[in-house]
Formats: structure tokens, sequence, C-alpha cells
């Protein structure tokens, strides 16, 4: 963590509440990823003021993901159901990101080191849910081919590779921290 860093950091803790929601909303998650080394009292309050609130957010976005998913009309053996499919896989991996803050949220690790690896969990759920929801805005563009949608799958695979990778090492960050183990 930079010295600047830490300034910026100390200097936003000694806001009100509301500034620093407020504050803290205007930042894109991958601003968590320098908190490692956030003193206790600062990175708590980082927390509860801003990352739970994003998990609550992210809880809600998911039902209005399921409800447009519930909607669509996709016949059986057509391309559009096996775009339908893949999405669904790519909803459900994202999803995955819920269960390791479940499992994680009530030990005993540093907030700092919270801060991060919710931070890493709650961008990648953002991520996967943008790309699910401009997949669906734009899902007659591919119409019935194939090989345009044979495409998309396997972008939409790598995405969902790279989530379980990403998963695995949140998960063992989260368990060395619980240890007190260094990472």
């Amino acid at each position: 963590m930079s010295i600047a860093f830490s300034k910026a950091a100390v200097e936003l803790s000694s806001l009100d509440d509301e500034k620093l929601q407020e504050s803290l909303n205007k930042k894109e998650l991958d601003f968590y990823q320098n908190c490692k080394n956030l003193p206790d009292s600062i990175a708590r309050r980082f927390h509860e003021i801003n990352l739970l609130p994003r998990w609550e957010e992210a809880e809600k976005r998911v039902k209005v993901i399921e409800d447009r998913m519930t909607k669509m009309e996709c016949p059986d053996g057509s391309v559009s159901e096996d775009r339908f499919e893949i999405l669904a896989e790519l909803l459900d991996k994202a999803c995955q990101a819920f269960e390791i803050w479940d499992e994680h949220k009530e030990r005993k690790i540093p907030y700092g080191h919270r801060l991060v690896l919710e931070g890493r969990l709650l961008e990648s759920i953002k991520d996967g849910f943008d790309l699910i929801e401009s997949t669906i805005d734009d899902f007659n563009r591919i119409g019935d081919d194939r090989d345009a949608a044979n495409i998309e799958r396997q972008d939409i695979r790598l995405e969902i590779r790279l989530r379980d990778l990403m998963f695995t090492e949140v998960h063992e960050r989260f368990l060395k921290s619980y240890l007190e183990m260094d990472w």
C-alpha cells in the first residue's frame, strides 16, 4: 500500500458516515485492491458503509436477471436455447461468489484482507451480471447463426473458467487470512 493511498484512506475515514458512503459509492471496486494492510478501524468502517450494502445490491440484481431470463422464449434445440444455457451457467458461476462470501463472512479475518477479497468477489459478480445483461439486451443480434453463437459460447466459457480460478484463489486467501498466514 503506497503512502499516498494510505493518506487518502485516512482522509476518507475522517468523513462522517454519509459523506464517506457517498465518496466510496463513487469508487470502482478495484479501489479495494490496495486495502489489505489498512488498519482495522478504517477498513471495518469502509466494509460496513460500502461493501455490505453492495452485497445487498448484488443480491437484488440476481433477482432482476433471473426474472429477465425466465421471460426469454427459447425453442428446444434452437441456437437461442444454447445461448440461454451458457448464460445460465455464467449466472450460476457468478452466484458462487455469494457462497464463498457466506462461508467466510463470520470468520475472524482482518478487515483490510476482507476488503480486498470481497471487493474481488463483488467485481466478479458485477462483471458477470453486466455480460449477461448486455447479451440479453442484444439477444436477437445473432439470430440463428450457429457459428456466431459458438464463438459467443466459447467466450462465455472462458469467463466461467476465469471465475473458477479467481474463486479458488480468493477462497484460499480467505482461509489463509483466517489462519493468520501470509498471502
